[in-house]
């Protein structure tokens, strides 16, 4: 598990020094960290699944092939092989409305945002194309 969200309990609106290292308790809400993905996914073939939970039903998404580049590059995300229940979060998130991509995107925090500075759209670090869909580490209010 490198990313899990119980609920809104912890910001995940920080800085990338802080996604890079990683945050959170294991038991609750918390961020891996990139450094550590990167780690991990370098050292072997790796698959990447997303459990998430919206409009009251639970999707699963899977993607074969799952690793990311090093710091050096912003650790630029590359999944392949998609199956699942047709949410495609990091290529074609239909469910949500969108048809922005994230498969090849940079990471991008507040602080160093390579998501081509779309005004107030990245209030927690993610793998953003330009003026991103969604991003499962934002805020949500309500």
């Amino acid at each position: 598990v490198v990313q899990q969200r119980l609920d809104n309990s912890l910001s995940f609106d920080r800085k990338w020094a802080s996604y890079k290292a990683g945050f959170g308790s294991y038991d609750s809400n918390f961020w891996f960290g990139l450094e550590k993905i990167y780690q991990l996914t370098n050292s072997g073939n790796y698959r990447l699944r997303f459990e998430v939970l919206g409009i009251g039903i639970w999707f699963s998404d899977e993607y074969d092939s799952f690793l990311i580049d090093s710091d050096s590059n912003d650790y630029t995300i590359h999944v392949s092989g998609y199956s699942g229940d047709n949410l495609n979060i990091l290529n074609q998130p239909k469910l949500l409305g969108s048809t922005t991509y994230q498969n090849g995107q940079p990471f991008s925090t507040t602080d160093r945002d390579s998501s081509c500075g779309c005004p107030g759209m990245n209030n927690g670090g993610y793998w953003l194309n330009c003026c991103f869909a969604q991003n499962l580490n934002a805020d949500h209010k309500g």
